[in-house]
């Protein structure tokens, strides 16, 4: 029996943008006629070097624990790898009376906290009233938000894009369509 393919075979042609590593890996080959063409030292120059429109310098972190703890360490990893200063992203943190009693290491790691109130979540972590409150007051360039907590409700990413603040997270009206389940 012949295998046949129920899909015809249309060639369609996409011109394929490299990402972000690939440019990087590119430039890297040039480096001895360039010196430093790859090199970019503040995300100002990074968002200008690969044509992007928004700089985030600033970042709230509406989360707590390990969450929070691997946000900034994976972020201030990649900011020394490609700028050569992990702090070259400032990290906002929410901490609540709960966090702050059990010393929790996400707050050592960041560069200022905010205080917020104990309780359940939706007195702080997934209060996005107060996430954004907190973000506009500050001010940040983005909002993330993790796992749990407001990272799962629609109405965060669509808030915070009124206020022209970045979520770094799924679109709102992807989180919309999965809450229609």
């Amino acid at each position: 029996m012949a295998n046949v393919n129920p899909r015809p075979n249309k060639s369609v042609t996409r011109e394929k943008r490299p990402s972000i590593d690939e440019m990087i890996l590119i430039n890297k080959t040039d480096i001895d006629q360039q010196p430093n063409s790859h090199m970019v030292a503040t995300p100002t120059e990074f968002v200008r070097t690969f044509g992007g429109n928004r700089v985030i310098e600033k970042v709230l972190i509406a989360n707590n624990g390990i969450a929070a703890v691997k946000c900034i360490r994976t972020i201030r990893k990649w900011a020394y790898e490609l700028f050569g200063n992990e702090k070259a992203i400032k990290f906002v943190v929410m901490v609540s009376p709960e966090d702050l009693k059990a010393n929790a290491e996400y707050i050592r790691l960041a560069d200022l906290s905010v205080p917020v109130p104990g309780g359940t979540n939706n007195f702080n972590y997934a209060n996005t009233e107060l996430i954004l409150d907190i973000a506009k007051r500050i001010p940040v360039q983005a909002v993330w938000a993790g796992w749990g907590h407001a990272s799962e409700n629609p109405k965060l990413p669509g808030l915070l894009h009124q206020h022209d603040i970045t979520f770094i997270g799924p679109p709102e009206n992807a989180m919309w369509l999965l809450a229609i389940r």
